[in-house]
């Protein structure tokens, strides 16, 4: 049976609907689904779902009481990144859905989801992750758990500086209890870092921090240097000059997010055969002479 592929997303922005027609060409047997509210509930075309987060709040609402802000990062958007797992746990439940795919809606998805040895990429990151109903119920128990007793807490404050989410202050995100529970209540050791052979999912295209960056591969501007090559993104190792295959892409951070149209695939049709090379600075692909290895 296909899995169905989620998303969560409170506003309407302008790159959302390239996201979503993107994950549903890469993946078409699986269902996209967009859980929103009524800002974005015209995306529900073309086989894309919608479902409202108001009508899967109850876990959610329970963890808003408990949480605490520890971060630089925004309340309202840090407190909601951790309320999606309880939201997509409430969902999948009412829906009678044992796994499923999570995607941010930074990520651009060139890979059908259904094969089977993709879900070996479970659990390592929060912004493209495969995910069953099991897991997810102790993923919401231990973030839960570590919000609402103090000693565990304490623990958590720890655990986020020890791992490195540190930069001026702690910064408690859902990265921070998504890697607990993978590390500590899984004793998971087989992370793939989201490689597959000579392809790979993007962990991020921006080098701004330690945990994010991939000083592996070539840049440009400070960020991963993405080329198409006869139609394939590709992205080169900088050991070895390899061309791997992105099966994602990862737009971090906001000021990122104005590529995203130029990575959607009916608009990269012109460019089929040859070599080009994405050039942030003017936001066009340019033709390279570069021979893949």
């Amino acid at each position: 049976m296909p899995i169905p592929i989620l998303f969560f997303h409170w506003s309407d922005d302008y790159y959302l609907e390239h996201v979503l027609k993107q994950a549903k060409m890469a993946s078409p047997a699986s269902d996209v689904i967009l859980i929103g509210n009524h800002n974005n509930s015209k995306y529900a075309t073309d086989g894309i779902k919608h479902a409202m987060i108001h009508n899967y709040y109850q876990g959610a609402a329970e963890f808003e009481r408990v949480y605490k802000h520890m971060t630089p990062n925004e309340y309202f958007y840090n407190r909601f990144c951790f309320q999606r797992w309880f939201i997509l746990r409430d969902y999948m439940r009412a829906h009678h859905i044992t796994e499923c795919w999570v995607l941010d809606t930074d990520v651009m998805l060139y890979v059908d989801l259904n094969l089977t040895e993709y879900k070996r990429f479970s659990g390592e990151w929060t912004w493209t992750t495969f995910i069953t109903l099991q897991e997810l119920e102790e993923l919401c128990m231990v973030t839960l758990i570590h919000f609402k007793e103090d000693s565990l807490f304490e623990y958590l404050k720890y655990y986020t500086k020890e791992t490195g989410h540190f930069h001026g202050m702690l910064a408690i995100s859902d990265m921070v209890t998504q890697k607990l529970y993978y590390e500590k209540y899984l004793n998971r050791t087989d992370a793939t870092q989201g490689v597959f052979g000579d392809s790979l999912f993007d962990r991020s295209i921006y080098f701004y921090l330690p945990y994010f960056s991939s000083p592996g591969f070539e840049t440009l501007d400070n960020k991963k240097k993405i080329y198409l090559i006869n139609g394939v993104l590709k992205c080169k190792r900088s050991d070895n000059g390899q061309f791997m295959k992105l099966n994602s892409v990862h737009f971090t951070t906001h000021a990122n997010k104005k590529y995203i149209p130029h990575f959607y695939e009916p608009h990269l049709s012109h460019y089929k055969n040859g070599a080009y090379y994405y050039d942030y600075a003017t936001l066009q692909w340019l033709p390279t002479s570069i021979i893949p290895v």
